[in-house]
């Protein structure tokens, strides 16, 4: 009886992790198809509560629905061309990414960093540096 609880627990457990896996690769995904298209409503579906946006030297913390419209205000004054998601990475609870956008008029280094609350991975930082030429 014991080894058949055990095989429970331990098909349980990784049935638990492989979700979370899931949920982690479909939030990088959707997350740089967003950063991609510059579609900032596809982005902000991800957004934690409280956002803290980095644009050009300036932090600034913002509601989900604030920062929906500061992303959007980038995308309009930087057209994408491309983005490509460089380096990802995971913790227990923190999923980030790291990649360059490319805009009509100039380069940028992008991040953003999630943490999983309530089943979900939520963005709470997203930055985006100039790069000189």
């Amino acid at each position: 009886m014991q080894v058949a609880t055990g095989v429970w627990v331990g098909m349980l457990w990784l049935g638990y992790n492989l979700l979370f896996l899931q949920g982690a690769e479909r939030t990088l995904a959707a997350v740089e198809e967003g950063l991609r298209r510059g579609d900032a409503a596809q982005v902000a579906r991800y957004f934690a509560p409280q956002v803290e946006i980095y644009i050009q030297g300036t932090a600034r913390l913002y509601s989900d629905i604030q920062a929906h419209f500061v992303l959007r205000e980038f995308f309009q004054r930087n057209p994408p061309r491309t983005f490509t998601l460089l380096h990802k990475g995971r913790s227990e609870q923190v999923l980030y990414g790291i990649g360059s956008y490319i805009s009509l008029y100039g380069r940028w280094d992008v991040s953003f960093f999630t943490r999983l609350r309530n089943g979900r991975y939520q963005i709470e930082q997203l930055r985006f540096e100039a790069v000189e030429n």
